[in-house]
């Protein structure tokens, strides 16, 4: 594949996230709205040159890429897996995707997603440790696409990774669930699907758009993945900590995170709220990130029983499938915290055990 200008646009090369320092560049909208903030406090040095640099190159190379991406709409019965950061979703995005008959995106892919089409994958697959635990991220492995979201130039709470003094505004503006200003997204969604196999996505930014998701896939199903509010919380303030040191440009404001975390928790029962009342057991499973722990077999085969179709595989491939994906993905456990004295915490938790009635099976 001939080079087409910008990182992360020829074959053999991934961008992937590291410990040091790393600025997220991507599209002019993305690009437009870091200059908004002012002059960055953490940029190195060039760095206003290269964001224009790589800002010209990433539009040029998604034009060209969409003149060549598929038409038409949308799969209509994708999986999503949903839940708050750190519940667990992205182990479980690991272990459903290992099971097979799936299409779903890649590291690669969500980290160059003006050029993934044009390139083909990476001849060599890297893979390094995730800022904020002992996980490993694989650049042939699954990967969020909320990251190919952020970077397309799409309204993303990741942004306030970039610029943490507007990390409310930006997950204020996830509260409204809209799917507008979500159309390069949509195409890169449908680049995805083109490969073959049943569409699953994973993001906890999906969560707050569940109703618009709905909008979207007619034939949508939920995978729900819950965890004691106490230790999301905990865990939540670690990763956004973490994260904010490879990728801000400014510093995280006192007590951001904490304010952050506490209406995210609101915004998300909310969204709970509304699926109890709207959505029916047909359309979402509930499952508990602790049974994912203790019996992730009888999980993983609750799940594929409840999404159904997934081509190329039937009911006599779902053992070993589920003896696969366990041997090849490993699950940490979780460290335990206190339950966080805010009401939105205790009003999630209630929402939590109400939607484990509905959606799941029952008591934990």
């Amino acid at each position: 594949m001939e080079r087409r200008g910008g990182p992360g646009s020829y074959r053999g090369v991934t961008a992937l996230p590291s410990s040091a320092f790393q600025p997220l560049l991507g599209a002019r909208a993305l690009a437009d709205w870091i200059r908004e903030g002012g002059k960055p406090a953490r940029a190195p040095l060039g760095y206003s040159l290269r964001l224009r640099w790589h800002t010209h190159w990433f539009e040029l190379n998604w034009r060209t890429q969409l003149e060549r991406m598929p038409r038409g709409e949308l799969p209509s019965d994708p999986v999503l897996i949903v839940g708050l950061w750190r519940s667990g979703t992205t182990v479980l995005h690991e272990l459903v995707s290992a099971c097979g008959g799936w299409v779903t995106p890649q590291t690669w892919q969500c980290f160059n997603p003006s050029t993934c089409f044009l390139t083909g994958a990476p001849a060599r697959s890297a893979a390094v440790k995730r800022p904020m635990d002992e996980g490993v991220i694989a650049s042939q492995g699954p990967q969020e696409d909320e990251f190919a979201l952020l970077l397309l130039g799409e309204r993303s709470i990741y942004r306030g990774l970039i610029d943490p003094r507007r990390l409310l505004d930006c997950g204020r503006a996830a509260w409204l669930e809209s799917e507008d200003g979500t159309d390069r997204w949509q195409h890169f969604v449908r680049g995805i699907a083109a490969g073959g196999g049943r569409l699953l996505l994973k993001s906890p930014g999906h969560t707050f758009r569940i109703p618009a998701m709905r909008r979207l896939f007619p034939r949508v199903r939920f995978v729900w993945i819950g965890r004691h509010p106490g230790e999301v919380w905990a865990s939540n303030v670690r990763m956004w900590s973490a994260m904010m040191r490879v990728y801000a440009l400014w510093e995280c404001p006192a007590d951001m995170l904490e304010q952050f975390m506490s209406e995210s928790m609101r915004a998300c029962a909310d969204v709970l709220k509304r699926c109890i009342e709207e959505m029916t057991p047909e359309n979402l499973l509930w499952v508990d990130f602790e049974a994912l722990q203790t019996d992730p077999e009888r999980v993983l085969r609750q799940i594929l029983q409840f999404v159904g179709d997934r081509p190329g595989r039937d009911e006599r491939t779902l053992a070993a499938d589920i003896e696969t994906a366990l041997s090849s993905v490993p699950i940490h456990r979780g460290e335990r915290a206190a339950m966080p004295d805010d009401e939105s915490v205790l009003q999630l938790d209630r929402m939590m055990q109400a939607a484990r009635q509905r959606f799941g099976e029952g008591e934990a």
